[in-house]
């Protein structure tokens, strides 16, 4: 039990570290290389025991077609800009910010929440050059080092830090995360211009709902 927790926990974390580098990072040779590697491996993993598998082979696929074409790695790199380099307005396309899609607005309220829920856990801002902390990016993060310490308090034997934990990564996919991601991914996936990025925003918002249960089934499991 106690090592199903903890690789649970570790699983979870790399997700969502994934998920953030998805978003944070611009796609080149060699974030395509290590995607090419990793995924078969997530993709396995999630026709065992997660109900990704599509969204996971969808990206693989993307990868492994835009690897060693030049022409498909510049467009992937364009969309990129588009979709997550802050020039959202100038297209008309929906921000990366969860002040700006549920307030209209960067720096809203919603900002400050996030950076009190970051403050609550122990953290500075997760990824403060991705600019204002309400960042999808950065909450993506957030919840990747939130799952990371879960992990170690499993480790530890501690159950009431690591419930803890789970209870703070379920208010914070309540309160912010699923309050406006979803729905984000769902306009870019309409939006996006290449397959990869239709496959990455199809994942992020399809893992964050997933987790959510996950989430749900750890709290009965902890409480018990």
């Amino acid at each position: 039990m106690q090592a199903t927790l903890t690789e649970s926990a570790a699983r979870r974390s790399r997700t969502y570290w994934l998920l953030a580098r998805l978003v944070l990072e611009r796609p080149d040779v060699a974030l395509l290389a290590e995607l090419d590697s990793t995924l078969p491996i997530a993709k396995e993993a999630a026709a065992n025991d997660e109900p990704l598998a599509d969204e996971v082979g969808r990206l693989s696929m993307a990868v492994r077609a835009a690897l060693g074409d030049a022409k498909a790695l510049e467009a992937q790199q364009v969309d990129y800009t588009r979709l997550f380099g802050g020039i959202a307005k100038r297209h008309n396309l929906p921000a990366p910010f969860e002040s700006v899609a549920l307030e209209s607005r960067l720096m809203g309220d919603s900002t400050v929440a996030v950076e009190a829920a970051y403050r609550e856990a122990g953290f500075d801002a997760p990824v403060p050059e991705a600019g204002p902390p309400d960042h999808l990016g950065a909450e993506l993060r957030f919840l990747s080092l939130a799952c990371y310490q879960e992990m170690e308090a499993w480790q530890a034997r501690d159950r009431a830090a690591a419930a803890g934990w789970v209870e703070r990564e379920r208010r914070f996919l309540d309160e912010h995360l699923l309050a406006w991601v979803p729905r984000h991914c769902e306009r870019l996936a309409l939006v996006a211009e290449t397959p990869f990025y239709r496959a990455v925003v199809s994942l992020i918002g399809r893992a964050c709902l997933v987790d959510r249960e996950d989430v749900a089934l750890l709290i009965e499991q902890t409480a018990s």
